[in-house]
């Protein structure tokens, strides 16, 4: 980020974080002094330690419903103890402090300072102004713009990533409090997490199990095999590591992360895990608490380790040790997530030491060469060689037939040859992978690799290249691998209830309409780039990453001239198909007249 090149007599520029101690991870600070950011009771949208690119998110988000506008308000008393502006990431930020506690909440995304602290407003506005209008970061002297506790002091935004929303943290003098810790904030949830599946691996099996949960009543689930079976029980001996894949829904549609897991053996806790509190040095330590191979951020699924993972990455924890039991004893297991309301959901079942039958065992399907594996048939190859490697297991690559994986292949996309599932036993990996699947001749354009993450049961890209003989690819995920022919086409959408800079009425642009076309495609992928005409006329746009749509922007001054605009798109995909044109027959008559502005553009 660039500084603001700006002095003022009272503001230092902050270059880099100021080092703290403290003893305590959460300070003291009475649940009763800590307030909810937003006048309206918001859901959730986002919750604390969720998975997100590189690190873990630190904070909450909460719907602001598409409107900038807003009021923040205060959490607690203090005082503004640092501000920053950039393009990307946090977009405009406001940093409030309770040097009693000390504790601070930021704030993010958002559309303007104010409310209660005019001052700090027009100062953002000189710094935009006067320096550099690309981004500052501004510490403050304390005390000097000071609120107290529900006192608006600032609007709701969509600066920097992502819809708009507000984004709001805790910090210590430790690390990051999960804002749900307090019970102003936390939901009031009466709805317990959801359980997907579990995930389980031993030393004596070959190949890791997984197996999906249903709910049975309010909080307590059942397991299945994939073959649909109930499971209860298994024979295991060894080092067992338990992993369980789930969400919680707080007062939304959101699948949110879970406040926190338990696992139970005998009757006995022997691994209990808060995400109440992420010290500065975990935030980007993701592996330690969750199966990065098989979690995802978009659609949300975590696979928690349900064991405490070493923080050197080379290392493997597990959940139980069954060599410290008596041959043939029965082990009763509990695994369960919890909410920050202390709803709860669990599993059972039984672990009977003794060595796994033979029908749970399989065949290598893989050879390894140091952190570079193949499959038997030397097809497929994939090198970890620059990844960072956990655990002394193996990356498995087995041939599948079509009737035997557990998921369709959409229409149009006709299978080119062989699938391969990908999996792994007592290891993970950060970093990508290089692959490369050998077809023996060059690619068709109408060809292409395709890869199904068995984690959230959706095809996701993985980054191919065509080669003279097959595909090079990167892979972070399991899941399965194949060539795909692709004879369809993108289509094309009217996005009619979803808007960006939706603003206060003293702010509002209103020189122009705004238009949004959502973008689609099943098979390689649509391309960004469009044919859009107005009026039979190629007319610009912008294309919007976080809608997946094209942005289109008309004046408003055309009402005018026209009752009607004929706009047309048409998008192609990778593939080299293209869509049929998707018109749109545009009324100005709705556009009034006294709305428009001295300063609007005018187009005849």
């Amino acid at each position: 980020m660039r500084l603001a090149k700006i002095c003022f007599p009272f503001v230092s520029l902050l270059l880099f974080p100021t080092m703290v101690t403290g003893d305590s991870k959460i300070p003291e600070i009475p649940h009763s002094e800590v307030g909810f950011p937003l006048p309206y009771y918001s859901p959730v949208s986002g919750t604390f330690a969720e998975i997100r690119n590189h690190n873990l998110h630190l904070g909450s988000d909460f719907k602001s419903y598409g409107l900038n506008g807003h009021n923040i308000l205060a959490t607690f008393d203090g005082y503004v103890e640092e501000i920053s502006y950039s393009k990307t990431g946090y977009g405009l930020s406001l940093n409030l402090y309770n040097p009693k506690y000390k504790i601070k909440s930021k704030y993010a995304h958002l559309h303007s300072f104010g409310g209660t602290l005019t001052e700090l407003e027009l100062l953002r506005r000189a710094l935009l102004l006067m320096g550099d209008p690309t981004g500052f970061q501004l510490k403050l002297p304390p005390g000097m713009f000071t609120t107290k506790k529900g006192n608006a002091i600032g609007k709701t935004g969509e600066t920097g990533s992502g819809p708009p929303h507000l984004h709001l943290e805790f910090r210590s003098e430790k690390g990051n409090i999960n804002p749900l810790y307090f019970s102003e904030i936390h939901q009031k949830d009466v709805t317990p997490p959801t359980i997907l599946s579990m995930f389980l691996e031993g030393d004596d099996l070959e190949s890791p199990l997984l197996f999906s949960a249903k709910e049975i009543g309010k909080g307590k689930f059942e397991l299945y095999t994939e073959m649909g079976d109930k499971f209860t029980s298994i024979q295991l001996t060894g080092k067992v590591r338990i992993r369980m894949s789930g969400y919680d829904k707080i007062r939304s549609r959101n699948k949110n992360n879970v406040y926190g897991m338990d696992l139970v053996v005998n009757g006995n806790s022997v691994f209990t895990r808060n995400f109440d509190f992420l010290s500065f040095e975990d935030k980007s330590q993701k592996h330690q608490f969750y199966d990065i191979n098989r979690s995802s951020l978009s659609p949300p699924v975590y696979f928690y380790h349900m064991y405490e993972q070493p923080k050197l990455f080379k290392d493997e924890g597990y959940s139980i040790d069954l060599n410290q039991f008596p041959k043939k004893d029965k082990i009763q297991i509990q695994a369960s997530l919890r909410d920050a309301t202390g709803n709860k959901s669990f599993v059972s079942f039984e672990i009977i030491h003794e060595p796994s039958p033979k029908d749970f065992r399989i065949k290598q399907t893989s050879k390894k060469t140091g952190n570079k594996y193949r499959s038997v048939d030397g097809l497929v190859t994939i090198d970890l060689t620059k990844a960072e490697v956990s655990g002394d297991g193996s990356l498995l690559i087995s041939e599948v037939l079509e009737k035997d994986i557990p998921f369709k292949i959409p229409k149009g996309l006709p299978l080119k040859g062989k699938i391969f599932k990908l999996d792994t036993k007592r290891m993970s990996w950060k970093g990508e992978g290089l692959g490369e699947l050998n077809l023996g001749v060059t690619p068709s354009i109408k060809e292409s690799l395709y890869f199904f993450d068995s984690s959230i049961g959706k095809f996701q890209g993985i980054q191919p290249k065509r080669k003279s003989n097959g595909f090079s690819f990167k892979l972070t995920k399991l899941g399965y691998l194949m060539v795909l022919g692709d004879e369809t086409p993108p289509t094309v959408f009217p996005m009619t209830s979803i808007a960006r800079y939706i603003e206060l009425p003293e702010v509002r642009n209103h020189c122009m309409e705004e238009k949004y076309y959502g973008l689609s495609d099943v098979g390689s992928g649509f391309k960004t780039n469009v044919e859009l005409l107005v009026d039979g006329q190629t007319y610009p746009y912008e294309y919007d990453p976080d809608r997946s749509a094209i942005r289109v922007l008309i004046p408003k001054s055309l009402q005018k001239e026209r009752p009607y605009l004929l706009l047309e798109v048409k998008a192609s995909d990778f593939a080299g198909n293209s869509s049929e044109p998707f018109v749109d027959l545009i009324s100005t008559n709705g556009w009034k007249e006294d709305l428009l502005q001295a300063s609007c553009p005018v187009i005849e």
